[in-house]
């Protein structure tokens, strides 16, 4: 008889690459498997895991916002790849080998090929980066904001050249593609620092802030913010998004010279909190010194502080800055 007495636990992210690099949100992917008897035989007939959104990883988190948002805006690349990293534990009886691919067709513009994971054997953890699913980036969004979702499949083998099926179940993964330049919104708030003030942003965390030319994003200033604690430093500021609005983004960009704590285990930045509660946290830890557009959907209706999460010092006490510039709200 079956049984659910074994399962496999995942978790899942996407990252959106180009010259600008734009993060969605981490999230879990939760398989549970039910063990078929004792039999070592390929089941090809019906699915024996589930496939399930859980939120993201660490705890301190509100899944709120379960899917992806990309501004299309000043973007680099023509071209998106989506990095989805993937950690399995495999608690089945026996080891499998696994791969990810699409279950169908995606909208037009999507290119997805089969990732082959490859062996995991039992009480195995195994953390890879699945990269082979690529977008077109869309033109100019009449409507401000395109939604889509890709149907993709896991799959576990019982052998290496993939051909006896032992169990699948297929997910789906939404994109909101966002262009703020659409007709549609409403330029609630807009900064590029360029009249050399901190435009109301203040921080947490040990350090100080400060207009600087050091790097920015458009001419000539952006705001610079240093940490000397290894738990990090953070830009807030609170945004009031009390119009008779349905939705609402929050845009910016980043640039850090030390994006990851030090300290095992106490996650890592940027990740962004609503009122001390934390929302949203990229895949993949970003490349230092490099700028990164990120959009998060920020409530509506109400006065929401928002927390950056930008920079942390390393255990050599190097100095670190972290850069913010070209910030926008836009609502509709």
């Amino acid at each position: 008889m079956a049984d659910f007495r074994r399962f496999m636990t995942a978790w899942v992210c996407a990252i959106i690459l180009g010259t600008i690099l734009t993060a969605g949100t981490l999230r879990i992917l939760n398989l549970t498997s039910k063990e078929i008897g004792q039999s070592h035989k390929p089941i090809e007939d019906s699915n024996h895991f589930s496939v399930q959104w859980m939120g993201f990883s660490p705890t301190d988190y509100s899944n709120l916002y379960p899917d992806y948002y990309i501004c299309i805006n000043d973007l680099a690349e023509s071209t998106l790849t989506m990095q989805i990293a993937l950690q399995i534990l495999n608690q089945e009886a026996y080891g499998y080998y696994f791969l990810i691919e699409q279950n169908s067709a995606p909208p037009a513009g999507w290119t997805i090929s089969t990732f082959y994971i490859g062996y995991i054997d039992v009480d195995e953890t195994l953390t890879f980066v699945y990269s082979d699913i690529e977008r077109t980036k869309p033109g100019s969004i009449s409507g401000g904001v395109l939604t889509e979702s890709v149907d993709l499949v896991a799959k576990a083998y019982w052998d290496s050249s993939y051909t006896n099926l032992y169990s699948q179940d297929n997910f789906a993964v939404t994109f909101n593609f966002i262009d703020r330049t659409a007709a549609v919104w409403n330029q609630l708030y807009n900064s590029d620092f360029d009249d050399a003030s901190v435009q109301g942003w203040s921080h947490i965390g040990s350090g100080n802030l400060i207009v600087s030319s050091t790097y920015y994003r458009s001419f000539q200033y952006s705001l610079r913010l240093y940490s000397n604690d290894v738990w990090g430093a953070a830009y807030r500021k609170s945004f009031d998004v009390t119009g008779p609005y349905a939705e609402a983004y929050l845009i910016f960009s980043l640039r850090s010279t030390n994006w990851e704590y030090p300290v095992s285990g106490y996650g890592i930045t940027p990740r962004i909190s609503f009122d001390g509660t934390t929302y949203f946290r990229p895949d993949v830890i970003p490349s230092t010194d490099k700028w990164y557009q990120f959009i998060i959907p920020i409530p509506v209706g109400t006065s929401t502080q928002v927390d950056i999460y930008a920079v942390c010092r390393d255990d050599t006490a190097f100095k670190h800055y972290a850069y913010l510039d070209d910030v926008f709200l836009i609502a509709k």
